[in-house]
Protein backbone atom coordinates (compact mmCIF):
# COMPACT_ATOMS: atom_id res chain seq x y z
CA UNK A 1 0.00 0.00 0.00
CA UNK A 2 1.32 3.46 -0.91
CA UNK A 3 2.28 6.00 1.70
CA UNK A 4 -0.57 8.25 0.48
CA UNK A 5 -3.20 5.64 1.31
CA UNK A 6 -1.62 4.78 4.64
CA UNK A 7 -1.89 8.39 5.79
CA UNK A 8 -5.22 9.25 4.17
CA UNK A 9 -8.12 10.48 6.32
CA UNK A 10 -9.79 7.12 5.80
CA UNK A 11 -7.64 5.06 8.13
CA UNK A 12 -7.79 1.32 8.71
CA UNK A 13 -10.39 1.82 11.42
CA UNK A 14 -12.81 3.33 8.89
CA UNK A 15 -12.12 0.53 6.40
CA UNK A 16 -13.01 -2.34 8.68
CA UNK A 17 -15.62 -4.65 7.16
CA UNK A 18 -19.20 -3.79 7.96
CA UNK A 19 -20.33 -7.35 7.27
CA UNK A 20 -21.26 -8.99 10.52
CA UNK A 21 -23.17 -12.17 11.35
CA UNK A 22 -25.37 -10.34 13.84
CA UNK A 23 -27.44 -7.15 13.82
CA UNK A 24 -25.75 -6.09 17.04
CA UNK A 25 -22.34 -6.22 15.43
CA UNK A 26 -23.58 -4.28 12.40
CA UNK A 27 -25.15 -1.62 14.60
CA UNK A 28 -22.01 -1.34 16.71
CA UNK A 29 -19.84 -1.02 13.62
CA UNK A 30 -21.93 1.77 12.11
CA UNK A 31 -22.18 3.63 15.40
CA UNK A 32 -18.39 3.69 15.47
CA UNK A 33 -18.25 4.74 11.83
CA UNK A 34 -20.80 7.50 12.47
CA UNK A 35 -18.67 8.97 15.26
CA UNK A 36 -15.58 8.78 13.06
CA UNK A 37 -17.12 10.39 9.96
CA UNK A 38 -19.01 13.01 11.96
CA UNK A 39 -15.67 14.26 13.27
CA UNK A 40 -14.22 14.25 9.74
CA UNK A 41 -17.22 16.18 8.43
CA UNK A 42 -17.05 18.84 11.13
CA UNK A 43 -13.32 19.35 10.60
CA UNK A 44 -13.66 19.24 6.80
CA UNK A 45 -11.20 16.32 6.85
CA UNK A 46 -11.63 15.48 3.17
CA UNK A 47 -9.59 12.97 1.12
CA UNK A 48 -6.86 15.03 -0.52
CA UNK A 49 -5.39 12.52 -2.99
CA UNK A 50 -6.83 10.36 -5.81
CA UNK A 51 -6.05 7.19 -3.84
CA UNK A 52 -7.82 8.47 -0.73
CA UNK A 53 -10.87 9.50 -2.76
CA UNK A 54 -10.99 6.07 -4.42
CA UNK A 55 -10.87 4.43 -1.00
CA UNK A 56 -13.77 6.59 0.21
CA UNK A 57 -15.85 5.75 -2.88
CA UNK A 58 -15.27 2.04 -2.26
CA UNK A 59 -16.43 2.45 1.31
CA UNK A 60 -19.53 4.35 0.13
CA UNK A 61 -20.39 1.45 -2.22
CA UNK A 62 -20.08 -1.00 0.67
CA UNK A 63 -22.30 1.18 2.88
CA UNK A 64 -24.96 1.31 0.18
CA UNK A 65 -24.94 -2.49 -0.10
CA UNK A 66 -25.34 -2.84 3.66
CA UNK A 67 -28.23 -0.36 3.56
CA UNK A 68 -29.99 -2.35 0.84
CA UNK A 69 -29.62 -5.65 2.69
CA UNK A 70 -30.53 -4.30 6.13
CA UNK A 71 -34.03 -5.13 7.41
CA UNK A 72 -33.92 -3.50 10.86
CA UNK A 73 -35.30 0.05 10.73
CA UNK A 74 -33.15 1.51 13.56
CA UNK A 75 -30.01 0.06 12.00
CA UNK A 76 -31.03 1.28 8.54
CA UNK A 77 -31.37 4.79 9.92
CA UNK A 78 -27.89 4.61 11.41
CA UNK A 79 -26.40 3.31 8.15
CA UNK A 80 -28.14 6.09 6.22
CA UNK A 81 -26.66 8.74 8.52
CA UNK A 82 -23.19 7.30 7.94
CA UNK A 83 -23.76 7.24 4.18
CA UNK A 84 -24.77 10.90 4.16
CA UNK A 85 -21.60 11.85 6.03
CA UNK A 86 -19.41 9.78 3.72
CA UNK A 87 -20.95 11.28 0.59
CA UNK A 88 -20.69 14.79 2.01
CA UNK A 89 -16.89 14.43 2.19
CA UNK A 90 -16.87 14.28 -1.63
CA UNK A 91 -19.22 17.26 -2.06
CA UNK A 92 -17.74 20.00 -4.31
CA UNK A 93 -18.63 22.70 -1.78
CA UNK A 94 -15.92 21.35 0.54
CA UNK A 95 -13.17 22.41 -1.85
CA UNK A 96 -14.52 25.85 -2.74
CA UNK A 97 -12.10 28.77 -2.36
CA UNK A 98 -12.76 30.89 0.71
CA UNK A 99 -13.80 33.91 -1.34
CA UNK A 100 -16.47 31.85 -3.14
CA UNK A 101 -17.79 30.45 0.14
CA UNK A 102 -17.94 33.99 1.51
CA UNK A 103 -20.06 35.10 -1.45
CA UNK A 104 -22.44 32.18 -0.86
CA UNK A 105 -22.72 33.07 2.82
CA UNK A 106 -23.46 36.68 1.87
CA UNK A 107 -26.31 35.59 -0.43
CA UNK A 108 -27.76 33.39 2.33
CA UNK A 109 -27.61 36.23 4.84
CA UNK A 110 -29.16 38.80 2.48
CA UNK A 111 -32.03 36.42 1.66
CA UNK A 112 -32.76 35.79 5.33
CA UNK A 113 -35.50 37.54 7.28
CA UNK A 114 -32.90 38.02 10.02
CA UNK A 115 -29.81 39.14 8.10
CA UNK A 116 -27.80 40.14 11.15
CA UNK A 117 -27.53 39.71 14.89
CA UNK A 118 -30.88 40.28 16.59
CA UNK A 119 -31.96 40.61 20.19
CA UNK A 120 -35.70 41.18 20.48
CA UNK A 121 -37.09 40.61 23.96
CA UNK A 122 -40.64 40.54 22.60
CA UNK A 123 -39.79 37.48 20.51
CA UNK A 124 -37.08 35.58 22.36
CA UNK A 125 -34.78 36.02 25.36
CA UNK A 126 -31.88 34.83 23.18
CA UNK A 127 -29.94 36.17 20.22
CA UNK A 128 -31.03 35.11 16.76
CA UNK A 129 -29.68 35.37 13.23
CA UNK A 130 -28.89 33.09 10.31
CA UNK A 131 -25.16 33.70 10.76
CA UNK A 132 -25.30 31.51 13.86
CA UNK A 133 -26.68 28.60 11.83
CA UNK A 134 -23.74 28.89 9.42
CA UNK A 135 -21.31 28.52 12.32
CA UNK A 136 -22.91 25.25 13.43
CA UNK A 137 -22.29 23.25 10.24
CA UNK A 138 -18.59 22.49 10.55
CA UNK A 139 -15.34 23.99 11.81
CA UNK A 140 -14.45 25.21 8.32
CA UNK A 141 -17.73 27.13 7.93
CA UNK A 142 -17.46 28.38 11.49
CA UNK A 143 -13.97 29.80 10.89
CA UNK A 144 -15.10 31.46 7.67
CA UNK A 145 -18.15 33.01 9.33
CA UNK A 146 -16.30 34.22 12.41
CA UNK A 147 -13.44 35.75 10.44
CA UNK A 148 -15.62 37.91 8.16
CA UNK A 149 -16.48 41.19 9.88
CA UNK A 150 -19.23 42.00 7.38
CA UNK A 151 -21.39 39.13 8.63
CA UNK A 152 -21.45 40.70 12.10
CA UNK A 153 -21.98 44.32 11.08
CA UNK A 154 -25.81 44.28 11.16
CA UNK A 155 -27.13 44.48 14.72
CA UNK A 156 -30.68 44.85 16.07
CA UNK A 157 -31.43 45.53 19.73
CA UNK A 158 -35.11 45.77 20.63
CA UNK A 159 -36.44 45.72 24.17
CA UNK A 160 -39.97 45.85 25.50
CA UNK A 161 -41.43 47.20 28.71
CA UNK A 162 -43.47 44.01 28.94
CA UNK A 163 -40.61 41.52 28.57
CA UNK A 164 -37.67 40.61 30.76
CA UNK A 165 -34.41 42.46 30.28
CA UNK A 166 -31.52 40.53 28.70
CA UNK A 167 -29.47 38.37 31.02
CA UNK A 168 -25.81 39.10 31.66
CA UNK A 169 -24.89 36.12 29.47
CA UNK A 170 -26.99 37.34 26.54
CA UNK A 171 -25.56 40.85 26.83
CA UNK A 172 -22.00 39.50 26.95
CA UNK A 173 -22.66 37.36 23.88
CA UNK A 174 -24.16 40.31 22.00
CA UNK A 175 -21.18 42.47 22.90
CA UNK A 176 -18.85 39.74 21.60
CA UNK A 177 -20.77 39.68 18.32
CA UNK A 178 -20.43 43.46 18.00
CA UNK A 179 -16.68 43.17 18.52
CA UNK A 180 -16.53 40.65 15.67
CA UNK A 181 -17.69 43.39 13.30
CA UNK A 182 -14.12 44.67 13.35
CA UNK A 183 -12.94 48.24 13.28
CA UNK A 184 -13.71 49.55 9.80
CA UNK A 185 -16.67 47.73 8.19
CA UNK A 186 -19.76 50.01 7.80
CA UNK A 187 -22.55 49.01 10.17
CA UNK A 188 -26.33 48.70 9.94
CA UNK A 189 -27.90 49.10 13.39
CA UNK A 190 -31.43 49.17 14.77
CA UNK A 191 -32.10 50.14 18.38
CA UNK A 192 -35.54 50.17 20.00
CA UNK A 193 -35.35 51.33 23.61
CA UNK A 194 -38.03 50.86 26.25
CA UNK A 195 -38.38 52.94 29.40
CA UNK A 196 -36.61 50.23 31.37
CA UNK A 197 -33.40 50.49 29.34
CA UNK A 198 -32.02 53.18 31.60
CA UNK A 199 -29.94 50.72 33.58
CA UNK A 200 -27.12 48.33 32.81
CA UNK A 201 -26.52 46.01 31.04
CA UNK A 202 -28.75 47.38 28.26
CA UNK A 203 -27.02 50.75 28.08
CA UNK A 204 -23.63 49.02 27.94
CA UNK A 205 -24.59 47.24 24.73
CA UNK A 206 -26.17 50.35 23.25
CA UNK A 207 -23.06 52.27 24.24
CA UNK A 208 -20.92 49.87 22.21
CA UNK A 209 -23.03 50.63 19.14
CA UNK A 210 -22.89 54.38 19.80
CA UNK A 211 -19.10 54.18 20.11
CA UNK A 212 -19.02 52.87 16.53
CA UNK A 213 -21.07 55.78 15.16
CA UNK A 214 -18.27 56.67 12.74
CA UNK A 215 -19.00 53.35 10.99
CA UNK A 216 -22.79 53.59 10.70
CA UNK A 217 -24.20 53.26 7.21
CA UNK A 218 -27.82 52.76 8.25
CA UNK A 219 -29.15 53.55 11.70
CA UNK A 220 -32.66 53.33 13.14
CA UNK A 221 -33.59 54.45 16.66
CA UNK A 222 -36.90 54.26 18.49
CA UNK A 223 -37.42 55.82 21.93
CA UNK A 224 -40.24 55.96 24.45
CA UNK A 225 -38.69 58.70 26.58
CA UNK A 226 -37.27 62.01 25.40
CA UNK A 227 -34.72 62.18 28.19
CA UNK A 228 -33.03 59.01 26.90
CA UNK A 229 -31.77 60.95 23.90
CA UNK A 230 -29.36 63.02 25.97
CA UNK A 231 -28.32 59.97 28.01
CA UNK A 232 -27.48 57.81 25.01
CA UNK A 233 -26.11 60.25 22.42
CA UNK A 234 -22.95 62.05 23.54
CA UNK A 235 -22.31 63.53 20.10
CA UNK A 236 -20.85 66.96 19.56
CA UNK A 237 -21.53 68.99 16.39
CA UNK A 238 -18.01 68.10 15.21
CA UNK A 239 -18.73 64.35 15.24
CA UNK A 240 -18.12 62.83 11.81
CA UNK A 241 -20.43 60.28 10.16
CA UNK A 242 -18.63 59.49 6.89
CA UNK A 243 -20.80 56.50 5.89
CA UNK A 244 -24.26 57.36 7.25
CA UNK A 245 -26.77 57.33 4.37
CA UNK A 246 -30.02 56.24 6.00
CA UNK A 247 -31.34 57.40 9.39
CA UNK A 248 -34.62 56.73 11.20
CA UNK A 249 -35.23 58.62 14.44
CA UNK A 250 -38.51 57.89 16.24
CA UNK A 251 -39.52 59.28 19.63
CA UNK A 252 -42.94 58.34 20.97
CA UNK A 253 -43.17 60.98 23.70
CA UNK A 254 -45.31 64.01 22.90
CA UNK A 255 -42.79 66.75 22.04
CA UNK A 256 -45.20 69.52 23.02
CA UNK A 257 -44.12 72.89 21.70
CA UNK A 258 -40.41 72.13 21.76
CA UNK A 259 -38.60 70.32 18.94
CA UNK A 260 -37.21 66.87 19.61
CA UNK A 261 -33.49 67.43 19.71
CA UNK A 262 -31.63 65.21 17.27
CA UNK A 263 -27.91 65.13 18.10
CA UNK A 264 -27.16 63.06 15.00
CA UNK A 265 -28.74 65.53 12.58
CA UNK A 266 -26.97 68.38 14.32
CA UNK A 267 -23.72 66.83 13.04
CA UNK A 268 -25.03 67.08 9.44
CA UNK A 269 -24.26 63.56 8.19
CA UNK A 270 -24.37 62.93 4.40
CA UNK A 271 -27.85 61.39 4.52
CA UNK A 272 -29.76 60.21 1.47
CA UNK A 273 -32.81 58.94 3.37
CA UNK A 274 -34.30 60.27 6.62
CA UNK A 275 -37.31 59.24 8.70
CA UNK A 276 -38.53 61.31 11.66
CA UNK A 277 -41.44 60.89 14.05
CA UNK A 278 -41.86 64.65 14.57
CA UNK A 279 -40.43 67.74 12.94
CA UNK A 280 -41.20 71.33 13.90
CA UNK A 281 -40.90 73.98 11.21
CA UNK A 282 -38.65 75.99 13.51
CA UNK A 283 -36.21 73.06 13.62
CA UNK A 284 -35.91 72.46 9.87
CA UNK A 285 -32.50 74.15 9.70
CA UNK A 286 -30.98 71.03 11.24
CA UNK A 287 -31.89 68.86 8.25
CA UNK A 288 -30.57 71.28 5.63
CA UNK A 289 -28.90 69.01 3.11
CA UNK A 290 -28.07 68.78 -0.58
CA UNK A 291 -27.64 65.00 -0.37
CA UNK A 292 -31.07 64.11 1.05
CA UNK A 293 -33.27 62.33 -1.51
CA UNK A 294 -36.05 60.72 0.56
CA UNK A 295 -37.76 62.23 3.62
CA UNK A 296 -40.48 60.56 5.68
CA UNK A 297 -42.16 62.50 8.50
CA UNK A 298 -44.86 61.09 10.76
CA UNK A 299 -45.90 64.51 12.06
CA UNK A 300 -44.92 67.94 10.72
CA UNK A 301 -45.82 70.93 12.88
CA UNK A 302 -45.78 74.37 11.35
CA UNK A 303 -47.37 76.83 8.95
CA UNK A 304 -45.99 75.79 5.57
CA UNK A 305 -43.78 73.14 4.01
CA UNK A 306 -41.97 75.77 1.95
CA UNK A 307 -39.17 76.19 4.46
CA UNK A 308 -38.65 72.44 4.77
CA UNK A 309 -38.43 71.96 1.01
CA UNK A 310 -36.17 75.00 0.71
CA UNK A 311 -33.71 73.39 3.14
CA UNK A 312 -33.58 70.19 1.06
CA UNK A 313 -33.28 71.41 -2.54
CA UNK A 314 -32.43 67.96 -3.95
CA UNK A 315 -35.28 66.12 -2.21
CA UNK A 316 -37.04 63.75 -4.63
CA UNK A 317 -39.58 61.98 -2.40
CA UNK A 318 -41.57 63.33 0.56
CA UNK A 319 -43.86 61.13 2.65
CA UNK A 320 -45.97 63.06 5.16
CA UNK A 321 -48.44 61.25 7.42
CA UNK A 322 -49.62 64.09 9.64
CA UNK A 323 -49.60 67.87 9.39
CA UNK A 324 -50.46 70.01 12.41
CA UNK A 325 -50.95 73.67 11.63
CA UNK A 326 -49.32 75.92 14.22
CA UNK A 327 -48.92 79.66 13.82
CA UNK A 328 -45.40 81.01 14.06
CA UNK A 329 -45.02 84.75 14.39
CA UNK A 330 -41.34 84.56 13.45
CA UNK A 331 -41.93 82.55 10.29
CA UNK A 332 -40.72 84.24 7.11
CA UNK A 333 -42.45 83.88 3.76
CA UNK A 334 -40.36 81.61 1.53
CA UNK A 335 -40.74 80.86 -2.15
CA UNK A 336 -39.51 77.43 -3.17
CA UNK A 337 -39.38 75.56 -6.45
CA UNK A 338 -39.17 71.97 -5.24
CA UNK A 339 -37.34 69.13 -7.01
CA UNK A 340 -39.86 66.59 -5.72
CA UNK A 341 -40.68 63.73 -8.05
CA UNK A 342 -43.01 61.89 -5.63
CA UNK A 343 -45.29 63.20 -2.88
CA UNK A 344 -47.22 60.98 -0.47
CA UNK A 345 -49.67 62.57 1.97
CA UNK A 346 -51.07 60.30 4.67
CA UNK A 347 -54.54 60.14 6.15
CA UNK A 348 -53.91 61.34 9.70
CA UNK A 349 -53.95 65.01 8.86
CA UNK A 350 -55.33 67.67 11.17
CA UNK A 351 -56.46 71.12 9.95
CA UNK A 352 -57.50 69.74 6.57
CA UNK A 353 -58.03 73.16 5.07
CA UNK A 354 -54.42 74.03 5.93
CA UNK A 355 -52.89 70.95 4.32
CA UNK A 356 -54.99 71.68 1.23
CA UNK A 357 -54.10 75.34 1.06
CA UNK A 358 -51.70 77.02 3.47
CA UNK A 359 -49.21 74.16 3.74
CA UNK A 360 -48.15 74.67 0.12
CA UNK A 361 -47.98 78.47 0.10
CA UNK A 362 -44.98 79.58 -1.92
CA UNK A 363 -44.20 76.08 -3.21
CA UNK A 364 -44.28 74.84 -6.79
CA UNK A 365 -43.62 71.31 -8.05
CA UNK A 366 -42.47 71.51 -11.67
CA UNK A 367 -40.92 68.01 -11.65
CA UNK A 368 -43.65 66.12 -9.78
CA UNK A 369 -44.58 62.85 -11.52
CA UNK A 370 -46.25 60.84 -8.75
CA UNK A 371 -48.85 61.90 -6.20
CA UNK A 372 -50.35 59.60 -3.57
CA UNK A 373 -52.93 61.17 -1.24
CA UNK A 374 -54.93 59.60 1.57
CA UNK A 375 -57.49 61.87 3.28
CA UNK A 376 -60.63 61.17 5.34
CA UNK A 377 -64.27 61.64 4.26
CA UNK A 378 -64.65 59.63 1.08
CA UNK A 379 -66.49 61.19 -1.80
CA UNK A 380 -68.18 59.32 -4.59
CA UNK A 381 -65.55 57.43 -6.56
CA UNK A 382 -67.08 58.12 -9.97
CA UNK A 383 -67.40 61.84 -9.25
CA UNK A 384 -63.75 61.99 -8.29
CA UNK A 385 -62.62 60.13 -11.41
CA UNK A 386 -64.48 62.59 -13.59
CA UNK A 387 -62.95 65.53 -11.75
CA UNK A 388 -59.40 64.27 -12.24
CA UNK A 389 -59.39 62.98 -15.80
CA UNK A 390 -58.35 66.32 -17.22
CA UNK A 391 -55.79 66.97 -14.48
CA UNK A 392 -53.98 63.67 -15.02
CA UNK A 393 -53.86 63.98 -18.79
CA UNK A 394 -52.64 67.58 -18.89
CA UNK A 395 -49.91 67.29 -16.24
CA UNK A 396 -48.89 63.67 -16.87
CA UNK A 397 -48.92 63.02 -13.11
CA UNK A 398 -49.53 59.54 -11.76
CA UNK A 399 -52.24 60.12 -9.16
CA UNK A 400 -53.39 57.61 -6.55
CA UNK A 401 -56.02 58.76 -4.04
CA UNK A 402 -57.48 56.07 -1.82
CA UNK A 403 -59.57 58.33 0.39
CA UNK A 404 -60.24 62.02 -0.02
CA UNK A 405 -62.27 64.95 1.21
CA UNK A 406 -62.15 67.00 -1.96
CA UNK A 407 -60.14 67.43 -5.13
CA UNK A 408 -58.48 70.65 -4.05
CA UNK A 409 -55.21 69.07 -2.92
CA UNK A 410 -54.43 67.56 -6.28
CA UNK A 411 -55.61 70.56 -8.22
CA UNK A 412 -53.29 72.83 -6.27
CA UNK A 413 -50.30 70.54 -6.79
Amino acid sequence: MSDDVQHSPLDSKSLKSTHSPTCFALESTYQELYTDFLAKSRHNDIPSSPAARATLRALIDQTRKDLQSCTETPICSQILRVLELQESLLAPIRILPSEVLTEIFQLVIEASTKPGITYNSRVSPKLSGCIFVLTWICFWWRDEALSNSTFWSTVTYASSSYATLPTTEVTAFLNECILRSGASVPMDITVSISRRDESLPALTTIGMLIARAHRWKRAAFSFQSLHLIDIIFPFKPSTHFPFLEDLSFQCHDDPGIDPVRNPILECHPPLQELELSTLLESYTDVIASRTLKVLKIDCYIGVSLARLLHMCPCLESLILFSFIFRENADAKQITCQSSLLALNIGGDVGNYDKIENGAWTGVTFPKLTELDVTLPDLIDHEDWEAAYDAERSSNAIKVCITARRSDRVCRRL
